[in-house]
């Protein structure tokens, strides 16, 4: 599981979850690695591990700890209480709450709506974004010029200002 985590948090791809019926202590910390997270209005969250006498695992608490305040994550992981898809929006944990059924369907829509951009830009936002909350300011200063750099001279570059001044879609590769 814990290699599986850290896999969903390294790739340099967007990775999203469709979340449909009960998302439960991994199944939870699975949807929290995700870059994304579409879950339909009946799912439900929760972090049952205190309910059975466990502790999270899966990365279930170091990512409510990123996402959430204190308090919050401490009653979401001790508490072992249910939580519904539009509070954990209005929190900012997950990205959409959509009609029961309808989740993968969301969440395919959301990556054809990614897959229209340039990749190499969407690998540095991700990798930028994870490495934020650890870093000092001047240490992600200097990581945004390396990657804006690293992308301005990359095709991808040339070809999205291009279609911008063309007024087309771009063609990224």
């Amino acid at each position: 599981l814990h290699s599986w985590i850290e896999a969903l948090r390294a790739c340099p791809k967007p990775v999203s979850a469709a979340v449909e019926g009960s998302c439960a202590g991994a199944g939870f910390s699975l949807a929290l690695a995700c870059d994304f997270v579409v879950a339909a209005a009946n799912s439900v969250f929760v972090m049952a591990y205190s309910n059975v006498g466990l502790s999270p695992d899966g990365g279930g608490s170091w990512s409510l700890a990123r996402a959430l305040p204190r308090a919050t994550a401490m009653a979401l992981l001790m508490g072992g209480e249910r939580i519904a898809p539009d509070r954990l929006q209005a929190l900012g944990v997950i990205n959409a709450v959509c009609n029961p059924g309808d989740a993968l369907t969301q969440a395919l829509a959301l990556a054809e709506r990614l897959n229209q951009r340039a990749p190499t830009a969407l690998a540095s936002i991700k990798e930028l974004v994870n490495d934020a909350a650890t870093a000092p300011l001047h240490t992600q200063l200097a990581a945004e010029r390396d990657h804006f750099v690293r992308n301005l001279h990359h095709p991808n570059a040339g070809e999205g200002i291009a279609a911008f001044m063309e007024k087309r879609p771009a063609r990224y590769r």
